[in-house]
């Protein structure tokens, strides 16, 4: 006999629990990318926004060279994002460099 797990029934979804808060929030960092984006230097454009927490924004990037470029550039940064209309607060930012391995 087959183990099959029955898949749960999403038409009886709630935003509410941790799952709906959490894709919440990656619509409004998806909305901020696509706003950030245009207003980023061609050397800054593979950054992107990938979390918001303290008042403190990570941005990320898979090149080292346009990490380096934007730790030299993060008060233009910066004021990109706070000029941006979101509810976050953003006083920091962070720059991290992920290699997909």
């Amino acid at each position: 006999m087959c183990s099959h797990k029955p898949t749960d029934n999403l038409t009886h979804f709630s935003t509410r629990g941790s799952l709906g808060q959490l894709m919440a929030r990656a619509k409004i960092y998806n909305q901020i990318n696509t706003q950030l984006q245009p207003q980023l230097p061609d050397t800054l454009k593979n950054l992107e926004l990938c979390l918001i927490k303290d008042e403190v924004a990570t941005l990320i990037t898979s090149n080292s060279a346009t990490a380096f470029r934007a730790k030299q550039q993060i008060n233009e940064l910066l004021a990109l994002l706070q000029g941006i209309n979101s509810n976050q607060s953003i006083n920091h930012i962070k720059i991290k460099v992920y290699t997909d391995k």
